[in-house]
């Protein structure tokens, strides 16, 4: 029987943040990716995404390339995946436009794909866990 996998976007605090990372360090299979910085616009949070995601080209001008890689990340060879997005509250908080975009593309597009979708559009496709954290 398949595992069950609910991917989510979920807000936490720092203390929750720890506890989890510290569960998840001795899992190896597992990408965490933490966004420590102050991210304040689109250009902001590609570089750091494609840097820690390890995309092959950049997506610096257009978010459907982005999109795509997030969909794939093939590269990695993981078992599953965890973005933790730091200080949520001033993240990109002078274009809340454009912060509403990216939280709906994780909640609409890229984790429903890994949750199920992957398994229908990708030769053997296997569903795995990608969690986002929104830490306050």
């Amino acid at each position: 029987m398949d595992e069950i996998i609910d991917n989510k976007v979920l807000e936490t605090n720092s203390e929750e943040i720890e506890s989890l990372k510290a569960e998840l360090a001795t899992n190896d299979r597992f990408l965490i990716v933490e966004l420590k910085e102050a991210i304040q616009s689109w250009e902001d949070y590609i570089s750091e995404v494609q840097l820690k995601f390890k995309f092959p080209t950049t997506c610096l001008d257009s978010m459907d390339r982005y999109l795509d890689w997030i969909r794939d990340l093939e590269w990695l060879d993981k078992d599953g995946y965890v973005l933790i997005i730091y200080r949520y509250l001033d993240f990109l908080k002078d274009d809340p436009k454009l912060k509403k975009e990216i939280i709906t593309d994780f909640t609409d597009v890229i984790l429903p794909f890994w949750q199920e979708e992957v398994k229908d559009v990708v030769v053997n496709g296997k569903a795995k866990p990608f969690m986002v954290y929104l830490v306050d």
